[in-house]
């Protein structure tokens, strides 16, 4: 088998449903590949979250009554057992309903760990974002300045860093919603000189946006930030009123 091979085997294996020999077979693999353990590790951690935050789902009256027919009639036939038996599936005791359910479980399953799977991937890199902006702002001579809301941007608060390079990273909260293709756009604004135009980026659903910015050589050392709502590919000057402005950046 190739390297994908093994990788595809590996959400399965969190949740034990390799057979004997695939399980063996990954098992060899997992001793050479670090990349291949990482994976299986995060997969394990999503699955024990996934059987931690699952709610308990009560049975209705009838599917409970069929299940416990299906007991008790394995119960008054007396069986012989041979030593070496190979282990009896739990589901198949049940029947058809039993595999039935078995598919039902674990569908449900691949799907919750699909999701909590997309929720991590987008946590880290929500995460890396914020270190980012730490590391930015603990940069010797790095600039942080916080942009108000006027009364077209509500509740919206803003802050951008930059360092003397021009590097910046733009953090935004409570956006207010926009229509369909228009995006914000952030400005570079120096004296009474025209507005530099900036980045356009798109909140979240919770009006939250992030934008990698860099700041023109002449809005380093005195510049105003502002904030405007225009078409999605961006304008070369403002065309809708200031949503969030800036004071004078403060130095670190």
């Amino acid at each position: 088998m190739v390297h994908e091979d093994y990788k595809e085997m590996i959400p399965a294996r969190a949740l034990s449903a390799l057979d004997a020999a695939e399980a063996h077979a990954l098992n060899e693999h997992l001793e050479n590949c670090a990349e291949c353990r990482r994976e299986l590790d995060e997969w394990e951690a999503t699955a024990a979250a996934l059987a931690l935050g699952a709610n308990a789902t009560e049975p209705s009256p009838q599917v409970r009554e069929r299940i416990l027919d299906e007991v008790r009639k394995d119960l008054e036939v007396p069986k012989v057992v041979p030593f070496l038996s190979s282990p009896r599936n739990l589901w198949s005791s049940f029947g058809p309903l039993g595999a039935m359910a078995a598919v039902v479980l674990f569908t449900a399953l691949l799907v919750g760990l699909a999701v909590l799977w997309r929720q991590n991937n987008e946590y880290r890199a929500e995460l890396a974002k914020s270190r980012e902006f730490v590391e930015l702002v603990q940069t010797p001579g790095a600039m942080l300045t916080e942009l108000k809301a006027t009364d077209a941007g509500g509740s919206a608060t803003a802050k951008i860093v930059y360092d003397q390079t021009g590097r910046a990273i733009l953090f935004a909260s409570k956006l207010p919603r926009i229509p369909q293709g228009k995006a914000y756009q952030l400005w570079f604004i120096v004296g009474d000189k025209p507005p530099i135009p900036g980045k356009t980026f798109l909140p979240d659903s919770n009006g939250d946006g992030v934008s990698r910015e860099h700041v023109p050589s002449q809005a380093l050392v005195l510049a105003t930030f502002a904030i405007t709502v225009e078409p999605a590919v961006g304008s070369t000057t403002p065309t809708s009123p200031i949503y969030l402005s800036s004071p004078n950046p403060i130095t670190y």
